[in-house]
């Protein structure tokens, strides 16, 4: 009764404003994976306002040539993939607006068997199109649409296709990359690179890219399902996420008395987004975020805690600071539980004879750089709650840097929460001395 009431009471706060709503992380014991999301949801909408450039956002609103639109507002969904000077469309800064010149053009496409572009003005059916902007909101589609019409009426007659495929690059370890995005007019256009380990069933990294165009994403996007694409031969990978798997899974390892003990109503071992879905501007990239190749089992009060603080707060920061960052956000080590006889264990989701495979992470981490002032931080979490807070600390493996760093307020986590992700920041020099997966970059400061 009393999570139901605390429920409601946070469901309802939705409706007022960010200073009149918890943050989010308060509520991380308290709601399960689905109401936590819906929750965030609603909370950035209103909360990644504070993040825009309102006089840039004015100014675009007011312009009197060329075309705006509102990431929020102003596209419809299904929503196509949008190309622009044969690159991704990105918003503008942090405006929260996409800015095209008069008489510039966007490529619409809806990939995929059977896809085609929707308008209230359409003219014939076809899969990809090039629109004209004329201004405003207005644009033009010689051919395919019979008159001018709002930008935001395109649509898809089905979400775009995306795709994750495997490539012959390889990353740490000789593991596999597989980039993920969308082909248009026969250019795969990639929004992330996952690090793949086929025989452990292990991501160790995904990469991507982050600017001021991330601060403002559409929010109200359905979740799809999890898929697994081709990197799970044989294997059942969704179902190694269910709590029924996790109980019998952990039985056999720490004993079946001792499950009661780790999996509860709030304790269990969720689907973790390494680049989270609010990552990406727009519906169609967000909702190919959820790939098994971009996630790796994590407790759910730590993915609502402390985790998912450093993922809105970070992309705050370098929206609000102008930051040209790439990120790597991973995972390493195994994390370990204790028997009845008080002995640790490592903890994997698979076992097939004696190959154990997906193993739980005893660290996620998210590493930012900037190449061009030459400035990064490695930002780390311990992903398990029943840690005393001395082994905790022993697995701190730097200095912390953010710690006591008024430069670092921004992330308002609580790094001292076991249960939220027991959390430290390390120089980019610390961090390789012990986790090697990222580049031996030029770094001559933290990123803050």
């Amino acid at each position: 009764m009393r999570t139901l009431v605390i429920l409601a009471a946070a469901l309802l706060a939705v409706a007022a404003k960010p200073a009149d709503m918890p943050e989010p992380g308060d509520l991380a014991l308290m709601l399960n994976e689905e109401d936590f999301e819906d929750y965030l949801d609603g909370w950035l909408e209103k909360e990644e306002m504070n993040w825009v450039n309102v006089t840039l956002a004015d100014d675009g609103r007011q312009a009197r040539s060329g075309c705006t639109f509102r990431v929020r507002g102003d596209l419809g969904q299904p929503q196509p993939v949008y190309i622009h000077r044969n690159q991704l469309l990105m918003p503008t800064g942090n405006s929260g607006q996409i800015r095209v010149n008069a008489r510039e053009q966007i490529r619409i496409g809806c990939p995929g068997p059977g896809r085609t572009i929707r308008h209230p003005n359409v003219n014939s059916n076809v899969a990809f199109a090039t629109a004209t902007c004329v201004s405003g909101n207005q644009i033009s589609g010689s051919g395919w649409l019979r008159a001018n019409g709002a930008f935001g009426g395109l649509t898809c007659s089905n979400h775009p296709y995306h795709e994750a495929q495997a490539t012959n690059q390889r990353c740490f370890g000789n593991h596999i990359v597989i980039r993920v995005g969308f082909i248009v007019d026969n250019v795969f256009h990639t929004w992330y690179w996952s690090c793949f380990d086929r025989n452990r069933l292990e991501v160790l990294y995904v990469w991507y890219y982050q600017n001021a165009a991330h601060g403002v994403h559409q929010t109200g996007v359905d979740r799809p399902s999890w898929m697994p694409g081709s990197f799970f031969p044989g294997v059942n990978i969704n179902n190694l996420y269910t709590q029924n798997h996790q109980r019998n899974q952990i039985g056999r390892i720490v004993g079946t008395d001792m499950v009661g003990r780790y999996i509860t109503n709030h304790q269990f071992l969720a689907r973790g987004h390494l680049t989270a879905k609010s990552d990406y501007p727009f519906a169609s990239a967000q909702r190919a975020t959820f790939y098994f190749i971009n996630a790796a089992p994590q407790w759910q009060p730590f993915n609502a805690g402390n985790w998912n603080n450093l993922e809105q707060n970070l992309r705050a920061r370098i929206a609000q600071a102008n930051y040209n960052t790439v990120i790597y956000t991973g995972t390493f080590g195994v994390t370990q539980l204790r028997d009845r006889n008080n002995r640790f264990h490592d903890i994997f989701l698979h076992q097939s004879g004696n190959t154990r495979q997906l193993p739980v992470p005893q660290y996620f981490y998210k590493v930012a750089y900037d190449a061009n002032r030459r400035l990064g931080t490695a930002f780390i979490s311990i992903n398990n709650p029943y840690y005393t807070a001395a082994e905790a600390r022993r697995l701190q493996f730097c200095t912390d840097r953010c710690r006591g760093n008024s430069a670092f307020n921004w992330i308002r986590w609580q790094p001292d929460r076991i249960d939220l992700g027991y959390s430290f920041c390390c120089t980019i020099a610390d961090f390789r001395r012990v986790i090697g997966h990222i580049p031996n970059w030029n770094v001559v400061g933290l990123l803050s």
